[in-house]
């Protein structure tokens, strides 16, 4: 059976023998919203749990959209033309609203990068800006985590009166899905902050991705209540990247209700287990701080809670990504130790990079990790604890895995990112 999996903007082919392969395990297609704006507007006309935005009185009230940023596929520039007039229409002014993107601990978009996302009109008629994450100028101090640790979070947005969170609805390793209140927290918290999230996260010994709710998505929310989220925006899409459904509403109500509907739109029932995983990093292609989230997502694939093998074909657009200690977190295996400590508030480097890399040693504890494509070196994988082949390598490297053992199963997924596999 020959296999094409995407890689970034092109694809990849390789050849399964009939015998060993179980299948690709994508979701069935489910076609988009055959009118768009009208899928937007009735979401915004009957959103779940509150008020639609046209029937509040916002006269005098400033606002901040917050929406997600290029690391999500969210179709950011038609969302916004059809929400903004309705954010107007209930009596806010333009030079009240402001736009944030939401970074979390991700890298400050260009203004080129601002601008493609919600598009040229938007960009010239609203103040459109970067969360903040680092400078402490930028943040304002909102309350303490129940370990004493202050929540910092971007001084734009929380100035503001209203806050309107624009995101998209897809499986997530920590939250166990996206949207919802992921937008205020950690979306436009400080570092330590984003830090904290993951270090809770990485204390549990178990694959979050596509649960319902988490315990960080949990305590996540109790903040996010504190402080207000006034309303959402989400949307679903297919695996062409197309908007397949739309919520709006309460953060929690219309979160719930998007992951229900969610599940039947990027979902596949997994009907075998397999020795062998083979999955596509698409489309969190822009480096390796992003695209284990493919990892994630074929886990509920394979057999067993330990061994077995998953390899996931990525271009790493960008490399390892922005946190250079992360390698070494993730190669190593005492990382909870070191977790507990930077909870505690004791300095033992990037706390970010120690959080997720204590994730992901898990994740390769349980499982062999091999990483194929040439965004990423042999030796930045063998620091974290994989095995690594060039895009050119993965035709021997399927044949080496078969031979190792000619009875194994193996099974696909072309958008890892994206899918949430069941049984």
């Amino acid at each position: 059976m020959n296999v094409t999996l995407p890689y970034g903007t092109e694809t990849v082919s390789v050849n399964i023998p009939d015998k060993n392969f179980i299948g690709i395990m994508d979701p069935a297609f489910v076609p988009p919203v055959p009118d768009l704006r009208a899928a937007i507007e009735t979401a915004l006309d009957n959103p779940i749990g509150t008020t639609p935005l046209t029937a509040t009185d916002l006269t005098g009230k400033t606002v901040s959209v917050i929406i997600d940023d290029g690391s999500r596929p969210t179709p950011i520039s038609t969302i916004l033309p059809i929400l903004l007039p309705r954010i107007e229409a209930a009596g806010v002014r333009t030079e009240d609203i402001r736009i944030v993107a939401a970074l979390g601990s991700h890298r400050y978009m260009t203004e080129d990068e601002l601008r493609e996302r919600v598009g040229d009109e938007i960009y010239k008629r609203y103040r459109v800006l970067n969360s903040e994450f680092r400078k402490p100028e930028g943040l304002v101090y909102v309350g303490d985590t129940p370990e004493g640790v202050k929540i910092m979070a971007t001084k734009a947005v929380m100035e503001t009166d209203v806050h309107i969170g624009v995101g998209c609805l897809v499986p997530h390793p920590v939250m166990g899905w996206g949207g919802g209140g992921k937008i205020l927290y950690p979306g436009i918290a400080g570092e330590d902050t984003v830090a904290y999230f993951h270090l809770k996260a990485s204390q549990f010994d178990e694959n979050l991705f596509g649960k319902d709710t988490t315990p960080v998505r949990d305590m996540m929310e109790t903040w996010v209540d504190s402080i207000g989220l006034d309303f959402i925006v989400n949307v679903i899409l297919n695996t062409k990247m197309q908007i397949a459904d739309v919520v709006a509403g309460h953060y929690v109500k219309a979160h719930r209700e998007g992951v229900r509907r969610g599940k039947t739109i990027v979902g596949f029932r997994v009907t075998e287990k397999a020795d062998i995983m083979i999955v596509s990093s698409h489309p969190a292609d822009q480096d390796f701080w992003q695209s284990p989230k493919a990892f994630y997502a074929a886990e509920a694939a394979v057999k067993g809670e330990r061994g077995n093998t998953m390899v996931m074909v990525s271009p790493n657009y960008e490399g390892i990504g922005p946190h250079e200690e992360y390698p070494e977190c993730m190669g190593r295996d005492d990382g909870d130790t070191i977790v507990e400590a930077c909870i505690r508030g004791e300095n033992h480097g990037d706390p970010l990079a120690i959080a997720i890399g204590n994730s992901m040693s898990k994740l390769r504890r349980r499982r062999r990790l091999i990483v194929v494509g040439n965004g990423v070196t042999k030796e930045e994988m063998a620091r974290c604890g994989c095995e690594h082949r060039t895009i050119d390598q993965l035709q021997q490297l399927v044949d080496d895995l078969i031979a190792e053992n000619p009875d194994c199963r193996i099974g696909a997924l072309s958008n890892g990112a994206e899918t949430f596999l069941y049984e």
